[in-house]
């Protein structure tokens, strides 16, 4: 009950949040950062491959130093995989509120840009949060293609990082980690679920640790973000494919490591 009042109360109150926050965003953070904003970042790598890493146990099979030198972007904790591997993405990406709010002063020690959703600003200290580039997301599920008026609603932070991909005009794009598998309990107070134990979900059994919190997965709702990706890709003459090891998604065209070596011009 609490949880659908408290959901029902969002979407209520999410145009108006929403309205306030795109004014914050375009008045007063942009203006005073230059290219740190996402501007900076749009055509970058166009007619490039580029990567689009996420975090499943895969990982751990997955030659990502093959790929060291093709653009790319991760998300939330990749970090963690940095002592094993030589392979850095350009930039990283978070939408969750409590993945920052946990984690947000070891991001400030990479050298590498970490965007954070705008309105998570509220969940790093003041006087640190001029330190973090951000991005805006609307109130629409729709894909963004121009990121100058925000990101589309996602499921998934993966849903965020395509839109990162397709604003920096890669073609292809190769998924990997994306295994769409999750071992969760079916429900969960307001989605989030209190860690025990080893985390089976990520490449690292401490991705989340025992006693931090996590979003469970909605694997219908990641689909969709995936299914409105490939369609926008397609819509351009762009392509996304999937060589995610293992992998349980069906939604973009499947590829082997030695087919995502040749897309990536690597053979």
């Amino acid at each position: 009950m609490i949880r659908e009042v408290v959901i029902q109360v969002g979407t209520w109150l999410s145009p108006i949040r929403y309205g306030i926050e795109t004014i914050t965003y375009k008045l007063v953070y942009r203006p005073l950062n230059g290219d740190k904003n996402l501007m900076a970042w749009k055509d970058r790598f166009r007619g490039k491959p580029m990567l689009v890493v996420g975090n499943g146990p895969s990982l751990n099979k997955t030659p990502l130093d093959d790929f060291a030198d093709i653009p790319s972007v991760g998300m939330n904790k990749i970090d963690i995989l940095f002592p094993r591997t030589k392979w850095r993405p350009n930039v990283i990406l978070c939408i969750n509120d409590v993945v920052t709010s946990q984690y947000w002063q070891r991001w400030l020690e990479l050298d590498i840009p970490v965007f954070l959703n705008w309105k998570s600003r509220w969940f790093v200290p003041a006087k640190c949060r001029r330190q973090f580039p951000y991005f805006l997301t609307g109130v629409s599920w729709k894909f963004s293609t121009n990121l100058d008026h925000g990101f589309g609603k996602v499921y998934s932070v993966t849903g965020t990082a395509l839109q990162f991909a397709y604003w920096c005009g890669a073609d292809p794009v190769i998924v990997f980690g994306v295994d769409h598998s999750f071992v969760q309990p079916e429900k969960a107070i307001l989605g989030y679920e209190k860690r025990e134990g080893a985390d089976l979900n990520h490449f690292d059994p401490n991705y989340f640790a025992p006693g931090t919190y996590w979003g469970l997965a909605n694997l219908k709702g990641n689909e969709a973000d995936y299914i409105r990706a490939r369609e926008a890709f397609a819509a351009a003459g762009r392509h996304v494919y999937d060589a995610t090891v293992g992998g349980k998604l069906n939604v973009f065209h499947k590829i082997s490591l030695d087919e995502a070596r040749k897309l990536a011009g690597l053979t």
